[in-house]
């Protein structure tokens, strides 16, 4: 059996789509945290299971059974390791015998992402644990850039503090796929850390020229500090935790941290990931 954890987020209900696109008679578990959170999942005919990484005395009894597992690293910014820790000593105190986990792009302790370091570490406790495993280091989420070009079209301007440097932008949808892929058949995957990425990477300014041919409109890209960048996000309402998580994701961007095209997403789902300007095609072109 496998379980899905953070089912019913983007990333890990679309991976259950693509699993039963392949296999409708998979046997096939969601964790959530609550039976309302499970709603959607039920009516997909999914069984689901309540756990929550922040609990770990919900988490054992929701993972029995599953001899494969996808961890998908915690939304909540607190205590993400932690989070991580307890998930990864329930699964293996449940018998799990692989997991799958969703981290980031070359994950390193001393990366700018400030939840680079949690990555890494959840990604040594995993190798340390006895279980096989398969790590997907998944690039940024083409599917977010949207936010960050914001009103563009209408101001004429993306404001933005990556830098000149080029970053790699990927689909959601074909990591899950991915995801999906590998947890078919975790034994073609044991022990395997695979950098996700698609086939292309561009500069902000080069994002900013395609949409001005796209849109008929003239925009531009403004490289501003990453402190005002951060005041903007929180003038929109976030909180300031998150402001920060951004801000050091532009910072990433920026020391040229997401600069990088590996060919497994291509090989894992069997043809090129989709590129990014299509995908601003799709998004822009309405």
């Amino acid at each position: 059996m496998i379980l899905i954890t953070g089912a019913n987020g983007h990333l890990g209900s679309a991976t259950i789509d693509y699993l039963l696109m392949k296999n409708p008679l998979l046997k096939l578990k969601a964790l959530v945290r609550s039976e309302e959170k499970g709603k959607a999942l039920k009516a997909k005919g999914v069984d689901i299971s309540i756990g929550d990484y922040l609990k770990y005395d919900s988490l054992p009894d929701a993972m029995e059974g599953a001899e494969t597992i996808l961890l998908i690293s915690s939304s909540t910014l607190s205590n993400r390791y932690s989070q991580h820790a307890n998930a990864i000593k329930a699964a293996k105190e449940s018998g799990v015998r692989h997991i799958v986990y969703t981290s980031f792009l070359k994950a390193n302790p001393d990366s700018k992402f400030s939840a680079g370091i949690d990555h890494f570490k959840t990604e040594e406790l995993i190798k340390n644990s006895g279980m096989s495993y398969t790590i997907m280091r998944n690039t940024y989420y083409a599917n977010f850039l949207p936010n960050i070009i914001g009103n563009a079209v209408e101001t004429g301007a993306i404001f933005y503090s990556a830098g000149n440097s080029k970053v790699n932008f990927a689909l959601r949808s074909e990591m899950a796929e991915a995801n999906a892929v590998v947890l078919s058949n975790p034994s073609a995957h044991k022990n395997k850390v695979y950098e996700i990425t698609s086939a292309s990477k561009y500069s902000f300014e080069e994002i900013a020229e395609f949409l001005s041919e796209l849109t008929g409109k003239q925009i531009k890209y403004v490289d501003i500090p990453v402190e005002m960048l951060k005041e903007n996000i929180m003038k929109s309402g976030l909180p300031e935790e998150v402001a920060d998580l951004m801000g050091s994701i532009a910072e990433s961007m920026k020391a040229g941290e997401f600069d990088f095209v590996d060919s497994t997403l291509e090989n894992i789902i069997g043809r090129k990931p989709a590129d990014l300007k299509d995908f601003l095609r799709n998004v822009y072109s309405k």
